[in-house]
């Protein structure tokens, strides 16, 4: 029966951490190595179909109320928050 000290449990412990980190970076490499973006072809949406306009909002943080007419032709990011 072998019994290991303070030092050899270190190691064992670091051992299997850097066994774990070593199988998920073989995983993320498998899983990635297929994703090749010059293969995809982008999915298009027949007809148009028009932004709804923002509805039911209570108080706008960052400036005045905004209504598609006002933002169209703009890039726009919207960023959805909920409290409560």
């Amino acid at each position: 029966m072998s019994t290991r000290g303070p030092i050899g449990a270190e190691r064992t412990t670091m051992l299997r951490v850097i066994l774990v980190f070593v199988l998920f970076a073989a995983a993320a490499l498998f899983v990635c190595a297929g994703d090749d973006q010059r293969n995809r072809t982008p999915t298009r949406i027949p007809g148009k179909q028009p932004a709804p306009d923002f509805e039911d909002i209570e108080a706008w943080i960052n400036g005045p109320p905004q209504s598609m007419a006002d933002l169209k032709g703009k890039v726009v990011v919207v960023h959805f928050m909920a409290f409560g």
